[in-house]
């Protein structure tokens, strides 16, 4: 875990060079510090964090949490919010985005070194899990809030049964008759990821698993799970699993 590559959201300097000490302490590797919301996404994409310590309160015009939210559907990066706000209205928004961990302001290095101890664990635990079925590979709740048990059901084996088509929020939405916006804000109350970051899981589930049990090129299943080509594939295979589909095979 010492060799997490970490990168930090602060626009309090001195609160971010304090950060930066305490994670080189702990011996983890600081990729970079973003002080305003617009260099963020940049940030991210170009240094491709594993974990991503974000202030709610930012300079620029987009808070912590909408980052957060934006980090999670498009990297898949796991976030930890590093806050002074602990009111509720704030909680709520930030537990929409499925956060890795929530530290209050002032920490200490203990309180960080736990938070980022848990979330990798955590994000790691997933690596070697066998594949998962529609309904198990993330954590349901289905109850209030979310989407009916009977759409949502209906919704997961429809995106099993056509992973290797476009599956566009637009045309998911239809399927449940719902509109998109009121769809995807169930979808993610229901399994605690956006509908993308959902869709990617399961079309990585399915490469897994016919890595292990096909003949099939990489190039062959990259198309058959519903990736635009090889490189799309590996891309988000890394990220997941940890390691390149080639290397995944020959384990």
């Amino acid at each position: 875990m010492a060799t997490a590559r970490i990168l930090i959201v602060e626009d309090e300097i001195l609160v971010a060079r304090e950060i930066e000490s305490h994670l080189h302490k702990m011996g983890y590797e600081v990729v970079g510090i973003a002080v305003t919301a617009n260099t963020v996404v940049q940030q991210v994409s170009e240094s491709m964090p594993d974990l991503v310590l974000m202030d709610i309160n930012l300079q620029g015009n987009q808070d912590g949490i909408r980052m957060a939210d934006e980090i999670g559907d498009r990297f898949q990066i796991p976030v930890i919010y590093i806050t002074a706000y602990s009111d509720d209205s704030t909680l709520q928004r930030a537990k929409l985005t499925n956060p890795f961990g929530y530290v209050l302001k002032p920490f200490t290095q203990q309180d960080l070194r736990v938070a980022i101890e848990l979330a990798m664990f955590r994000r790691q635990g997933g690596r070697d899990e066998p594949s998962a079925t529609p309904t198990d590979s993330f954590p349901l709740t289905s109850g209030v809030g979310g989407l009916p048990p009977n759409k949502l059901q209906t919704i997961l084996c429809y995106i099993q049964d056509n992973l290797n088509q476009e599956l566009s929020l637009e045309k998911l939405a239809n399927e449940v008759g719902m509109t998109t916006d009121y769809f995807a804000r169930l979808f993610k109350l229901s399994t605690g990821k956006s509908v993308h970051q959902y869709v990617i899981g399961q079309r990585v589930e399915q490469a897994k698993q016919l890595l292990r049990e096909s003949d099939l090129t990489i190039a062959e299943i990259a198309i058959e799970c519903g990736f635009a080509n090889t490189s799309h594939l590996a891309l988000h295979f890394k990220r997941i699993v940890g390691v390149a589909p080639k290397q995944f095979r020959y384990f």
